[in-house]
């Protein structure tokens, strides 16, 4: 922001531009502070997201219907065919905060979605499973991938593989699941879509 001000002073005091050329020049730097503010205004909106959670009201939450419904809101997706498999799970209850239980298969989801080239035809399958005491769930795409510098970082606040934003979303996933107890991990290679597992302690 700092170098298009400085530019657009040093173009106003050099008289020996044109008045048209000067309006092109105040019109690109403007057009550029206008995108920089609205890129900073995001990431201060998405770090107060993170830094001021919510207060959480754990409840039983059954799943089977968060996913179905997660599912339904992304099915008519361009391009992208999503498939969901319960393995038989008529009902699945887990103690969570039902809002914030969405927001972590919305989130998934979605980041699932924006992975896949708009060249390619997209795959997102989304599976439920019990073992034990615990509810998986793995939402696996055929996206980019993620490589080896991106893994390490994948669920730090500022760190994002997307051109825009800051990349709070899966660190705020991470934050939502280990509090109940639960736990997030993923499996990926480069160009090779990844996927990711999330566990629930149930009832």
């Amino acid at each position: 922001m700092k170098l298009s001000i400085q530019l657009l002073q040093k173009t106003w005091y050099d008289k020996t531009i044109p008045n048209e050329d000067f309006e092109n020049r105040l019109n690109n730097v403007a057009q550029t502070l206008i995108e920089q503010i609205n890129t900073l205004s995001s990431i201060a909106s998405e770090f107060s997201a993170f830094a001021k959670m919510p207060k959480t009201r754990n409840e039983e939450v059954e799943i089977v219907k968060k996913l179905k419904n997660v599912t339904a809101l992304f099915e008519n997706e361009k391009n992208i065919d999503i498939s969901l498999e319960l393995n038989g799970i008529e009902e699945l209850y887990i103690i969570a905060d039902k809002e914030q239980v969405s927001r972590v298969f919305i989130n998934l989801v979605k980041n699932a979605v924006q992975a896949i080239p708009k060249t390619r035809k997209g795959k997102i399958s989304i599976q439920l499973k019990k073992e034990k005491n615990k509810a998986i769930i793995i939402i696996e795409d055929n996206g980019v991938g993620i490589s080896g510098q991106q893994k390490k970082r994948l669920f730090e606040p500022s760190f994002t593989t997307k051109t825009t934003g800051m990349g709070i979303g899966l660190a705020i996933v991470k934050n939502i699941i280990t509090t109940t107890g639960g736990n997030i991990r993923f499996e990926s290679s480069k160009n090779k879509g990844a996927k990711f597992f999330v566990e629930f302690i149930t009832v």
